[in-house]
């Protein structure tokens, strides 16, 4: 029973990463200029290019083989053992090196290589086991291979926002999708990384705190700080410090710094209650983004 669920859920996502996919390809197919600003130090093409190889590198470790990855950077091969990087804190680094590694700028062949890629990945999943364990980005790191599917439906629907963002055109994330990406891939990931690797070690530094966070319509997780370290928890009985209540939209772009917390406060998006609510808008400070 527990098999059939992971398998429907797996699909679940599967299916909500197709529609995102078709609607960020036809996004770039009507694109003609990516030379506008996008994010950071890139413009549309530049995130358009680190989507389209994110598409080479997750489905990579999906299929233990980034012989694709190191196409682009030949630099890394074999340095990471099934896994692209030694480090978290390289990944910048390395999405920057990947995007300058190719030229390719077109919105419309760059859909063309996302949708291909899409394609292939998705026929790598049938009749595969949601729960066998696949390297994830950095070394050491094991992470179901369901969720390298919720890793590229965060990709493909952060990127595409930051796209339609700099075309001027509309990009609604469905709630649904945002909290299957907190609950299935960002939660998962943290709890496998090193308890030291997401916290900010200046503001978490002597911090004993739990949050309760409840992600609507999707999960609640506990996050345990100990003197800069996190665990990330199943709920239990147990003192909590402070309640969090996350609309999934505003909190995934919270997470991604596109959104401020105190706007989301603001809007009731993000609401904090219990022994110490003044813990609540301290959350986002604590955890620190690669």
């Amino acid at each position: 029973m527990a098999a059939s669920a992971t398998q429907a859920s797996w699909q679940q996502g599967q299916d909500a990463l197709r529609e995102v996919v078709r609607r960020v390809t036809v996004l770039l197919r009507s694109i003609e200029d990516p030379g506008s600003h996008a994010v950071g130090e890139w413009n549309l093409g530049e995130v358009a290019m680190h989507l389209s190889q994110a598409w080479i590198v997750v489905p990579g470790l999906a299929r233990r083989d980034l012989s694709r990855a190191y196409e682009v950077l030949p630099s890394l091969a074999g340095v990471a053992g099934d896994s692209l990087i030694r480090d978290m804190w390289e990944l910048g680094e390395t999405t920057m090196l990947g995007v300058t590694s190719d030229p390719e700028r077109n919105p419309s062949v760059l859909a063309d290589r996302i949708e291909a890629r899409a394609q292939e990945y998705f026929r790598d999943c049938v009749g595969a086991d949601p729960t066998a364990p696949r390297p994830w980005l950095v070394q050491g790191v094991t992470v179901a291979q369901a969720t390298l599917t919720y890793h590229l439906l965060n990709e493909t629907i952060m990127h595409g926002g930051d796209i339609a963002h700099a075309a001027g055109r509309p990009w609604r994330i469905e709630p649904a999708q945002a909290a299957m990406v907190l609950g299935r891939f960002i939660m998962p990931v943290v709890q496998a990384l090193d308890p030291r690797a997401m916290v900010d070690a200046a503001q978490g530094a002597d911090l004993r705190a739990t949050y309760d966070l409840r992600i609507r319509g999707g999960d609640r997780f506990h996050f345990v700080f100990q003197d800069g370290a996190l665990h990330i928890d199943d709920p239990r009985p147990r003192r909590v410090d402070c309640h969090i209540s996350a609309e999934p939209v505003a909190m995934l772009m919270v997470f991604w710094n596109r959104q401020s917390p105190w706007s989301a406060i603001a809007r009731g998006k993000l609401l904090a209650w219990g022994r110490k609510p003044w813990l609540g808008p301290r959350f986002k400070t604590l955890i620190r983004n690669p």
